[in-house]
């Protein structure tokens, strides 16, 4: 029979009576607390009627995985007040009453104080990054990454967790506040707040298992999508990350120590992802180089026009999402064949397809944006509408119903030619 057992199980400051009713029941049933080590660990003994404090510590710090010197003698004076110091770890500390007639550890209103300070502190740790990394993401994805990220499931589903992580840490903000000032007068009432309940373990779990949820989903998606290169930088970090808390809950280092030990994992872990991601990245674009089939392409210059010399480089990118597609193609032609007087014929075009109109319109908003001279030209393309730009070789930019084409030539295009191109590649028709 084992003599001891660990539960990983965590709680948020404002639960500081949740905890305390737990590690009662525990000692109820003959398991009692003996420390912190990668989860609670708990030893069998007897069955106990436990009377636990849980207490949020002011001079703790977030890094502390073990007592510091300022806990120990803070664990002093309540042990001659008649409590015994069991563990800390951050800014919990817990007691266990050893004396019937023990004085409070703190006053309602020194608790309240201590559990706010505590609570905003360990907000602000989890929060700051998370905000500062939403916005930066919302920026990108609305100024330079739309066109690509609103085809890209993986990436929406991102964007969609940290929009919702963010949200929930503004809503823990309010909360704290709201049961700040209810605290706060229940204590003036006489009454003794509890700390903790249904909504705080609610909470708790949403936290706690949230990112298991989104890395779970995010892997899915990725595999699904054939991204498995995605999965597996995700699969080596999340372990990484992983054996770096195990690490450091096992060894409990000092807080100085700790600090050293996280910017050491920190470094360790770039020294690992950066060179997976190279090697990937490389990988990939070996494969992107290789040329390309003429049937795997939809649309060539020999298509509608004449051409000379051969194709010396091709490259194509895809993305296919919920709320539509995008396909691009690169193709060159090296039209001459000898050393002397090198000139070549490029063709790249994107084309986006989605059924949601508000989707190509910001696509062909932003795109009108950097056309630098446009002139009308959405009759030769019987488009929605369509401009062409450029100084050096043809832009054209063009919108149906259902489709955008972005589109380089070296040459201007007659309308037969549009009329092939838009045959070829399947474009709506604006009659």
């Amino acid at each position: 029979m084992r003599n001891r057992k660990r539960v990983l199980k965590g709680f948020h400051y404002w639960e500081c009576d949740s905890f305390g009713d737990y590690l009662h029941n525990m000692s109820a049933e003959g398991w009692h607390f003996v420390e912190w080590k990668l989860g609670l660990i708990f030893e069998r003994g007897e069955s106990r009627d436990y009377y636990y404090d849980v207490e949020a510590f002011p001079k703790g710090s977030e890094m502390d995985t073990r007592p510091e010197p300022d806990t120990e003698e803070y664990a002093e004076y309540c042990e001659a007040a008649g409590w015994k110091f069991i563990d800390s770890k951050q800014r919990f500390c817990v007691f266990r009453r050893e004396q019937e007639d023990a004085l409070p550890i703190v006053t309602q209103e020194e608790r309240l104080q201590n559990i706010k300070k505590a609570g905003w502190r360990k907000w602000v740790s989890d929060s700051i990054g998370m905000l500062f990394i939403t916005i930066l993401i919302w920026l990108e994805f609305l100024t330079i990454n739309f066109e690509r990220w609103i085809f890209f499931d993986l990436m929406l589903f991102l964007i969609l967790a940290v929009t919702v992580g963010s949200i929930t840490k503004i809503l823990e903000c309010f909360v704290m506040i709201l049961e700040g000032h209810k605290k706060k007068a229940e204590i003036a009432a006489g009454n003794i707040p509890y700390y903790g309940g249904k909504f705080q373990a609610a909470a708790r779990f949403f936290r706690n298992y949230m990112w298991v949820f989104v890395i779970t989903i995010a892997s899915v998606i990725a595999c699904i999508q054939k991204y498995y290169y995605l999965a597996v930088i995700v699969l080596v970090f999340v372990s990484i990350i992983f054996l770096i808390t195990a690490v450091i809950a096992v060894r409990r280092p000092s807080r100085a120590d700790n600090w050293i030990f996280q910017i050491g994992g920190a470094l360790g872990l770039l020294m690992v992802i950066v060179p997976v991601i190279v090697l990937i990245a490389i990988t990939a674009g070996d494969q992107q180089i290789n040329n390309l089939s003429m049937q795997e392409i939809p649309l060539l210059q020999s298509d509608y026009k004449e051409t000379a010399g051969k194709i010396d480089l091709t490259d194509e990118g895809h993305f296919q999402g919920v709320l539509g597609s995008m396909s691009y193609f690169l193709v060159r032609y090296d039209e001459t064949t000898n050393s002397v007087g090198d000139s070549s014929d490029s063709l790249w075009y994107y084309v986006y397809e989605s059924s949601h109109s508000w989707i190509l319109n910001k696509i062909w908003k932003q795109h009108l944006e950097k056309a630098d001279g446009a002139r009308d030209c959405t009759q030769e393309w019987r488009a929605e509408a369509a401009v062409c730009s450029g100084s050096r070789g043809t832009i054209y930019t063009v919108l149906y119903q259902e489709k955008l084409l972005y589109l380089y030539s070296n040459d201007p295009l007659d309308e037969e030619q549009i009329d092939i191109i838009r045959t070829k590649l399947k474009l709506g028709e604006i009659m």
